[in-house]
This record gives C-alpha cells, sequence and structure tokens, in this order.
C-alpha cells in the first residue's frame, strides 16, 4: 500500500501484510516522520460487514473532478500538495489536510490541519468544525478546507452518501 508522508509528501510503499501492533512505528524513508494510516482491513473482513454497508458509497466532487469511494476505493486524501486525490491550493489549506476513509461501514472524514475543516450538513444552517479530529458523514453536503465561508465555490468539496 502507498502511504504519502504528511511533513513531506514523500510516497513511501508498505506491507500491509508485514504489520503488526507489537513493532515500532512506521516512518517516512525521506524525512523519518511517524507515517499516519490505517492498515486496511483483511479481505475476510469485508464479509463480517452488514450487507447495506458493503454497498454504500459516497460519491465527492470538486467542480469537474467525481471520485466515487466504496470497498474499492477506502480512502481519499485531501490537501494543497500534488499527492493529494483532491488537491486545493489555498494559503489556509494543509499540505495533507484531511482525508476520508471507509471504516467499519462508515465513511469517516479525518481532519490533520492547522486550520480545521468545516462540514455543513443539507437542511442544517450551522456548520460542524473539525480540527485534528474526526466526524462520520451522513447523507449530503459540503466540505471546506481551512476556511468555514469559502468566496469561491471552486474550492467547495461537495459529497453525497447512498446506499
Amino acid at each position: 500500500m502507498i502511504v504519502f508522508c504528511e511533513e513531506c509528501g514523500t510516497r513511501n510503499t508498505i506491507d500491509p501484510n508485514a504489520l503488526n501492533t507489537e513493532q515500532e512505528p512506521i516512518r517516512c524513508s525521506a524525512c523519518s516522520d511517524i507515517l499516519r494510516f490505517t492498515p486496511p482491513a483483511p479481505r475476510n473482513a469485508m464479509h463480517d460487514l452488514p450487507e447495506a454497508s458493503v454497498r454504500q458509497r459516497l460519491e465527492l466532487r470538486l467542480g469537474r473532478l467525481l471520485i466515487i469511494m466504496n470497498t474499492d476505493r477506502p480512502e481519499v486524501t485531501m490537501g494543497r500538495q500534488r499527492h493529494n486525490d483532491i488537491e486545493i491550493v489555498d494559503t489556509r489549506v494543509s499540505r495533507s489536510h484531511a482525508r476520508i476513509e471507509l471504516r467499519d461501514g462508515r465513511f469517516i472524514l479525518i481532519d490533520h490541519s492547522t486550520n480545521g475543516t468545516y462540514v455543513k450538513l443539507n437542511g442544517r444552517d450551522d456548520s460542524l468544525s473539525l480540527k485534528r479530529s474526526e466526524l462520520p458523514l451522513e447523507g449530503a453536503g459540503t466540505i471546506n478546507l481551512g476556511r468555514k465561508m469559502i468566496d469561491r465555490p471552486s474550492r467547495t468539496i461537495y459529497f453525497n452518501l447512498m446506499a
């Protein structure tokens, strides 16, 4: 599996079969920073999930970009650097700002940034603020990296959870 370093952006290749909980943290090959990632669930674990959660998918849209997350694509990264699946060039967006991962049949938004991630769920007037924390995504709405209000819709990520 490929894991990008949040500190320097280096691409690191990790063998998920060689991972165990008792070993030292895995470090970046370039800067030696500890790599943050969630090991993939074993293939058999997918059969333990409720059938409805296996069929769920999350659509992410940014301008003309459409990314569909499901069991075949369980993680999407967002940030300022090119290695991210969703790249947003903005001074308030961190290099590796946030990610969404499919965990136990739910799509979880995880913020790693300095300036936070803002989520607005459709049907609500207020937005939720994440700063180095997690939020299970539900329904549909928008995600803004680093800024609560964005003057350019081209920097707003739209999400829609579909069964």
